[in-house]
């Protein structure tokens, strides 16, 4: 058990204010199981700073705007991922499901033109398109997740959105592609 005073004051810390946290998360988020994840990553990486912040003059403020914006990264995450796969959720399993295809066959002829657009990516074009605009995920965390740096993640969908613009262009549908990105762009 650790019984360091920084850690003695950070256990008297979250224990006085964890709730209160809790609450001002929830007021944000309307979901309390969303709020005390919120709270409990942002005593997590105050634990992880914590050599850094000893000079914080008010450590409560701090605390209530690093759960304050970690609540908004929660409800942009949540309404790219709503707005990200609305009337598109059959596109997320573009890359994962080898019989996606024929499941495609049976929607209108523009999603299966959007399918087939995605699906002849290459292959890595294909799996940064789908983390980034299917997945809603950040370039960074699309680095992280392929073992990428992030310029390269931006080259790959600078590609894939150059290859589906080429590839709807020549059915006549780039107001189309225009509509896909906006319904599953960020």
């Amino acid at each position: 058990m650790i019984t360091s005073p920084s850690y003695q004051a950070y256990n008297e810390l979250f224990h006085s204010l964890y709730n209160e946290l809790c609450n001002y998360a929830t007021s944000f988020l309307d979901d309390e199981a969303a709020a005390e994840d919120v709270v409990q990553e942002t005593f997590i990486r105050l634990w992880q700073k914590h050599r850094e912040l000893i000079g914080i003059p008010n450590i409560k403020a701090y605390l209530y705007r690093a759960v304050r914006n970690n609540s908004i990264s929660v409800i942009r995450k949540r309404t790219a991922e709503e707005t990200g796969n609305k009337g598109f959720e059959w596109l997320a399993d573009v890359s994962e499901d080898p019989d996606a295809r024929e499941k495609a066959e049976a929607k209108p002829f523009y999603d299966q033109l959007i399918y087939e657009a995605i699906a002849n990516l290459p292959p890595q074009c294909r799996e940064v398109f789908t983390c980034c605009r299917l997945q809603g995920m950040t370039h960074q965390q699309t680095a992280e997740k392929l073992g990428l740096s992030a310029k390269t993640v931006e080259n790959y969908m600078g590609r894939a959105l150059k290859i589906l613009r080429k590839y709807l262009g020549q059915y006549g549908l780039p107001i189309l592609l225009l509509f896909l990105l906006k319904i599953i762009n960020k």
